[in-house]
């Protein structure tokens, strides 16, 4: 070959160089382009997913709420039968229902025998027709006879008793207030010819409007985990936005019955009427990654450099997203498998002692010790299911307390005397330090002794070998500062602050716990205005401290 030639072929190689140089970038450009916008539609439906999900968690939500009070204490053959129950009783089952569930106004009950209309209303929340002063009470059921809205109620019910209905259902007017009213009704006969007493419950319609669904709405929105900033709004069905905003187009949509009631709980006479039909919309237009996704302005073609940058974060993104929802499930099913060996474990003690019980095998000291084995495994039982139902509910536990003067050393000596038996039986030796004329502090004593119950309870749980606790009590500045110390093997410091969060337990635990104890104690100490802190040496033990403050004059 002459050398012109070879001079003429190396004269394009260049060329040749520079249009397979753009050739692959043009290449990579437009799959990195095509990559961008498969990731964008895909990133779109997923939060459109999770606002499906969301939507359809919020109304199954709002329609086991709504339905709670009935199914607790209308629906339950003990609490319902009003006639075969005295005050008390009942007042406690209205007790319960107000603590669980915030939407009942006040409940109602009527015998045959004394033709007398009780009401127990909340002690937090009159109804608007309460006339006179209503005195404070620690316990929160005010009971009232007779009010001046009875009458006309129970007339209202007797109608649909003359009709033989199980239950009354309907909408009516107290005071010029909207209400809806719900209402078991008993015969004495199997043929509903002679009413025998009503039990039945109340639910401020404008109250509800006002403040039920923003509670409810707030409380199911933090519990959603899919990483999406959502919009909640509920509408009325006249498309009037009760609570939350209406903020885009594309939005998950679901519809609910407005009814505190539950047609299938019971076989219903006659013809129902047909409640309004509200809307929950759960819209992600507010969420950041959304608007990119669905923007039309793409600043394409991005440097080659850039865009394997971007596709590397965003496969680390993935990866890092998969395993921490790797990480929460096995978080949730540890939980799951914890919390039911826990409950068992009381459960089967009781079973074998109360089966020996029964069969008359044991006399004299033998029965005693079996009878204290059987108190200590309930009380077990009972802050377990009290730990599990504080964060069981969806409402602001905060409202449900009853804040009154407490005595430090009166909280802390009736704490103890619950664990005493197991303190001796596990060899403890306890050192306690509390002041009788430290000044009283300002709190609801079942959620402080809850939170030193727990507090003991791990101590318990988590000592060592050097069964030893302190429990001590001291007056700084506006605040009691309960102390709670053991001797175990301690807490790591990467790990003090995460302990305190439900479902997590330290790597020392073992199998101890359900995870729920010091988290109890954070909320409490938070819904109280105090502080909760955790001191620990690996080897020496660990200090709890609850500040309460101190009740002002």
């Amino acid at each position: 070959m002459r050398p012109s030639a070879l001079r003429g072929d190396a004269a394009y190689l260049p060329l040749i160089l520079t249009i397979a140089l753009a050739a692959a970038v043009l290449a990579l450009s437009w799959y990195g382009y095509r990559a961008v916008s498969e990731w964008r539609q895909s990133t779109a439906a997923l939060i459109e997913r999770n606002a499906q999900d969301d939507a359809d968690r919020l109304v199954t939500a709002l329609a086991r709420d709504m339905r709670g009070a009935q199914a607790l204490v209308l629906a339950n053959r003990d609490s319902g039968d009003y006639a075969s129950q005295s005050l008390a009783d009942f007042s406690h089952e209205v007790a319960s229902a107000f603590t669980r569930y915030i939407y009942p106004e006040s409940f109602f009950g009527w015998r045959q025998t004394d033709d007398e209309v009780v009401f127990f209303n909340r002690a937090n929340r009159a109804p608007p027709w309460m006339t006179g002063v209503i005195n404070a009470s620690r316990y929160p059921v005010v009971i009232a006879r007779n009010p001046p809205i009875a009458r006309a109620l129970l007339n209202r019910i007797h109608g649909d008793a003359r009709n033989r209905l199980s239950y009354a259902h309907f909408d009516t007017e107290l005071a010029g207030v909207p209400y809806e009213i719900v209402a078991l009704l008993q015969y004495a006969d199997v043929y509903h010819e002679r009413l025998e007493s009503i039990a039945g419950f109340t639910v401020n319609l404008a109250w509800v409007r006002e403040r039920y669904f923003s509670e409810l709405v707030s409380e199911v929105s933090r519990i959603g985990e899919s990483g999406t900033t959502l919009e909640y709004a509920v509408l009325d069905d006249h498309g009037n936005a009760i609570t939350g905003t209406m903020r885009g187009d594309r939005a998950a949509v679901r519809e609910f019955p407005l009814q505190f009631f539950d047609p299938s709980a019971t076989e219903l006479d006659g013809e129902a009427s047909t409640p309004p039909v509200w809307t929950v919309r759960v819209s992600a237009a507010g969420d950041p990654m959304l608007s990119w996704a669905t923007s039309g302005e793409d600043t394409t073609l991005i440097a080659i450099a850039a865009t394997a940058l971007a596709l590397a974060i965003s496969f680390l993104l993935t990866a890092h997203s998969v395993r921490a929802r790797g990480s929460l499930a096995a978080m949730r099913a540890e939980f799951v498998s914890i919390a039911a060996h826990e409950l068992k474990t009381p459960l089967a003690t009781i079973h074998a002692a109360s089966e020996t019980m029964v069969r008359g095998r044991l006399t004299g000291a033998r029965l005693t010790e079996y009878t204290h084995l059987l108190l200590q495994e309930s009380k077990r039982l009972t802050r377990l299911v009290d730990n599990l139902l504080a964060y069981a509910r969806i409402i602001d536990v905060k409202e449900l307390y009853q804040f009154e003067r407490l005595a430090p050393a009166e909280l802390i000596e009736d704490s103890l005397s619950g664990f005493e038996r197991q303190l001796s039986e596990g060899g403890f030796a306890v050192t306690t330090d509390v002041p009788h004329d430290l000044p009283l502090v300002r709190g609801d004593r079942t959620a402080l002794r809850l939170a030193l119950d727990n507090l003991i309870d791990n101590a318990i749980r988590y000592s060592g070998e050097i069964r030893h606790m302190c429990v001590s009590a001291r007056w700084s500045g506006a605040r009691v500062v309960i102390e709670v110390r053991d001797s175990g093997p301690g807490i790591p410091p990467d790990e003090i602050q995460m302990v305190k969060r439900r479902f997590v337990r330290g790597r020392r635990t073992g199998a101890h716990g359900s995870g729920l104890g010091l988290a109890i104690v954070m909320r409490v100490a938070a819904d109280h205005g105090g502080r909760f802190e955790l001191e620990s040496v690996v080897g020496s033990g660990t200090t709890a401290q609850l500040e309460v403050p101190i009740h002002a004059d």
